[in-house]
């Protein structure tokens, strides 16, 4: 009698978007990372890669698992970890992990890993990209477009709102992976970078000009022309800037949310920004996605608006796929694996 294969699964398949479907040459890659001795399964049903993962799990993702050691998905949802009683290790190919990290997940012995690195050079330049559109007032100008309207005395009038980039601040809340790729990015532009860290070792972080703990923040907020937020939502982060956060920063002052929706009061953002209270917000990432139409953010001219699509990238799955091989070999060889998540902190 001869042992059983041990097993990975892999749920990482859309019907509708490319970017977010496992290829083939992953799959071979996983499987020549793995060796003898072992079955790849990747499961053809679509999911949604978007967030933490699908809502909907198909029959044949809970049947594929039953054997499986090894899972690589979106995400995990909670009956296909109680469906799989030999895991013991999860990789998520999002960068959140909180939908992941229910009661029984944290309790467990199961290594969870996942990919908040693979969306650093992406997501900073989406943020670059939208410090550009406001400092070089092109929101005024699309508008202008709108109305058919030549804007110019809102650009080069008194009081015009356009700036350099290169000596303004800004602050990153937020200084891990992306946070560090973002600060690289903006000091290369000639900005002043203040990082903020849920943990402050010695000395200033790379790309940063100064570092902050937590408690840094609300000076962080006052000397910030663009505050960019690049962290996990958890307990202690949810709602983390509304009113008065939104009130402490300067009125010239740009919000980028390249993280989760949930960080941000959207009621207190909606406020400041009608009022003019500060400049202008980009966001990528919202409390209820897609963005309900009857959303009042969709009326506001000083919000730049994409549909967490920051993070997308034709480099992803060649990304992805080092990790995940690093990882397979880590983990075959009883070494520290990358990118482990803390299931008590939640990142």
């Amino acid at each position: 009698m001869t042992d059983l294969p041990r097993r990975l699964v892999a749920w990482m398949y859309s019907d509708r978007y490319p970017t977010w479907s496992m290829p083939e040459s992953t799959v071979q890659s996983v499987e020549a990372a793995l060796g003898p001795g072992w079955v790849v399964d990747a499961v053809r049903e679509p999911t949604f890669a978007g967030g933490d993962g699908s809502r909907e799990i198909p029959a044949a993702l809970l049947a594929a698992v039953a054997e499986a050691e090894i899972y690589f998905g979106f995400g995990i949802a909670r009956n296909v970890f109680s469906a799989a009683p030999r895991l013991r290790w999860v990789h998520s190919a999002a960068a959140g992990a909180r939908a992941s990290l229910f009661r029984e997940m944290r309790e467990s012995e199961v290594v969870f890993t996942n990919s908040a690195g693979i969306y650093a050079d992406p997501l900073a330049e989406w943020a670059m990209a939208a410090v550009l559109y406001f400092a070089r007032g092109l929101d005024i100008a699309a508008r202008g477009r709108r109305e058919r309207r030549w804007p110019y005395d809102e650009m080069a009038a008194f009081g015009h709102p356009q700036r350099e980039v290169a000596g303004s601040t800004m602050g990153i809340v937020g200084y891990g992976g992306i946070g560090q790729v973002l600060g690289k990015r903006a000091k290369a532009l000639g900005m002043r970078v203040l990082a903020v860290r849920s943990r402050v070792s010695d000395g200033v972080p790379e790309g940063a000009d100064e570092s902050f703990g937590p408690e840094g923040l609300a000076e962080v907020l006052e000397r910030s022309h663009y505050l960019a937020l690049s962290l996990p939502e958890t307990s202690s982060t949810t709602g983390l800037i509304g009113a008065p956060e939104l009130a402490r920063m300067r009125p010239d002052s740009v919000l980028l949310n390249l993280s989760r929706g949930g960080i941000v009061d959207e009621d207190a953002l909606v406020a400041a920004l009608g009022s003019e209270r500060i400049r202008g917000a980009a966001l990528d990432v919202f409390r209820e996605e897609p963005l309900p139409t009857e959303s009042p953010l969709w009326t506001l001219d000083n919000v730049l608006i994409t549909p967490h699509a920051g993070a997308i990238s034709p480099r992803f799955w060649e990304r992805e796929t080092d990790l995940m091989v690093r990882n397979i070999g880590h983990y075959l060889a009883g070494g520290r694996m990358e990118n482990v998540v803390d299931k008590t902190r939640g990142y």
